[in-house]
């Protein structure tokens, strides 16, 4: 198609009304015939690919999202680079985030004003020397900005400058002192200097923005943590009960829905049969499994100091593997609908897609870690897709396991079972059922590490874990305090530590409070074991 400057103006008109009303076939008409006339239209790529998201249609949408990418690189459109970046963070492209990113003009006014959330996608990608070199070289063209220094702070986190970060949080609160995400960071950072002094500031903040905000959820956690750190039991667990009924109340989740999803899966994985030969050209995978907060970063940082071993941190890559081949947006934990459209698809192909995505990670080595601890929804399609993989799974006291996760503010949305003491109790009781699951269907490949054994005995649980990857024993590999590599997850800054007992037991301190979760545990995990 053929057409002016006026015809793209009066189809983007048209678009937008069709959307503001619903008419989501009118608007995608409009936005197509955007790219009949301009296929650098970066912006209606974006919409395109949403559409297709919407209808379910996973490679239609994928394909969209990368020709805004292409658009945006080529036409230098800055305006537009957070909404493609964002797109293309569904789809876990982090390598042609990067190349959008970097390949943009820093110094035009548009990419400057911009540059904390480019930053921001760039960390996100696990691209943390660019993130830093670009808020590095905003600073020195703009004005000092407390999202540029929040940015730095997180980098800075996140490679293991734990001074610099706490530094550079301090800093963005310096600019601007009511900035939830900081107050909230600098938490869950590091402890104070002096312990409770940050609490006077986090009410101040409190006072001054509005009410039921998720800038009050965040203030709310920060609240927490610091009154933790000084022992008020008493205003710590207000301030997190608080803040987690708010959060809970902004979320979409579903437990009855979780639980078909559950269902579904345990029925379609009745039977896995567990290959234990193939071809991947020394390319080993090793997922790292469990509930989140159960030790899972810690095991990372062990096995990725073994010379036969790289750390891919936390990918996504399996689901969207599994996503291309059934051409349906496969998530975890899954849907119904998502494990039908799974398990009919060709699982070498599965397999040999998320060999071919992950295949620049493993540095020279044999072994890769994948750490996303939700992909143990995915342990019987990885044992169908990967038979030279190895799965661990960590297991954490109940009780320790569910505290550490209702006292985190997740990010994206993501684990909505984390904010009501019963459906935390009820996800934790689907999670063991899945564990005894994936322990009868994959005898020699499904390995549990029990997270006291581990940080009691490292050397002798590591040891145990490297001989099932099929890795000789390193003992040195204990030492995590030297390994250097980024870390992004929650426990990024914990694990900057040596391996210790500190967490051990942590909940006992708000027993009292945690009563009817472990009444709910108690009664039915003994059937469990």
């Amino acid at each position: 198609m053929t057409g002016t400057r006026e015809d793209l103006k009066r189809y983007w008109v048209l678009a937008r009304e069709h959307e503001a009303a619903g008419n989501l076939h009118a608007a995608k008409a409009a936005y197509e015939a955007i790219v009949d006339i301009d296929a650098g239209h970066p912006i209606a790529w974006v919409r395109l690919s949403e559409f297709a998201r919407q209808e379910g249609r996973y490679r239609s949408s994928h394909a969209c999202a990368l020709q805004a990418a292409a658009a945006a690189k080529a036409n230098q459109r800055s305006k537009s680079l957070p909404y493609v970046i964002q797109q293309l963070l569904g789809f876990d492209e982090r390598d042609a985030i990067r190349t959008l990113i970097e390949g943009a003009d820093w110094s035009s006014p548009q990419a400057l004003e911009q540059s904390a959330v480019l930053s921001q996608g760039l960390w996100l990608a696990d691209h943390y020397d660019s993130a830093l070199r670009l808020i590095d070289y905003a600073s020195t063209q703009v004005p000092p900005n407390h999202l540029l220094a929040y940015s730095r702070g997180n980098v800075l986190r996140y490679l293991g400058r734990m001074r610099e970060a706490t530094d550079e949080f301090e800093r963005c609160l310096s600019m601007s002192p009511h900035y939830a995400y900081a107050h909230w960071s600098l938490a869950y950072h590091a402890p104070s200097d002096r312990p409770g002094e940050r609490i006077v500031r986090i009410r101040q903040a409190q006072d001054a923005l509005p009410d039921d905000t998720l800038d009050q959820v965040y203030l709310g956690y920060a609240l927490f943590k610091e009154s933790d750190d000084i022992g008020d039991v008493d205003q710590a667990w207000a301030a997190l009960q608080l803040a987690a009924r708010a959060m809970r109340r902004r979320l979409d989740y579903d437990p009855a829905q979780e639980q078909r999803g559950l269902s579904a899966l345990l029925q379609a994985t009745s039977s896995v049969v567990a290959s234990r030969s193939g071809t991947h050209s020394g390319q080993t995978p090793l997922f790292i499994v469990g509930m989140p907060r159960s030790g899972t970063t810690v095991l990372d940082r062990i096995l990725g100091n073994h010379s036969a071993v790289a750390s891919a941190g936390e990918l996504n890559d399996f689901s969207r593997a599994l996503s291309w081949e059934a051409d349906h947006f496969y998530d975890v934990p899954p849907s119904e609908r998502s494990t039908h459209a799974a398990k009919t698809v060709d699982f070498s192909s599965v397999g040999a897609r998320y060999l071919q995505r992950t295949l620049g990670r493993y540095m020279g080595k044999t072994h890769l870690i994948d750490k996303n601890p939700a992909n143990i929804f995915n342990a019987g399609f990885i044992a169908k897709a990967l038979p030279q993989a190895r799965i661990i799974c960590l297991l954490r006291n109940p009780m320790d396991t569910c505290f550490s996760n209702l006292k985190e503010l997740f990010s994206a949305n993501a684990f909505g079972y984390s904010y009501d003491l019963e459906e935390l109790a009820d996800h934790y009781l689907r999670f063991r059922r899945l564990v005894k699951h994936w322990q009868e269907m994959l005898p020699g490949r499904f390995h549990v590490v029990e997270y006291e054994a581990l940080v009691a005995n490292p050397l002798q649980t590591s040891k145990e874990v490297m001989q099932f990857c099929g890795l000789p024993f390193e003992p040195g590999c204990i030492d995590i305090v030297s390994n250097a590599a980024p870390v992004s997850t929650a426990s990024s800054s914990q694990v900057r530590r040596p391996i210790n007992e500190h967490s051990v037991g942590a909940w006992q301190k708000y027993a009292q409070q945690l009563r009817p979760l472990q009444s709910k545990i108690d009664a039915a995990l003994p059937a469990m074991r």
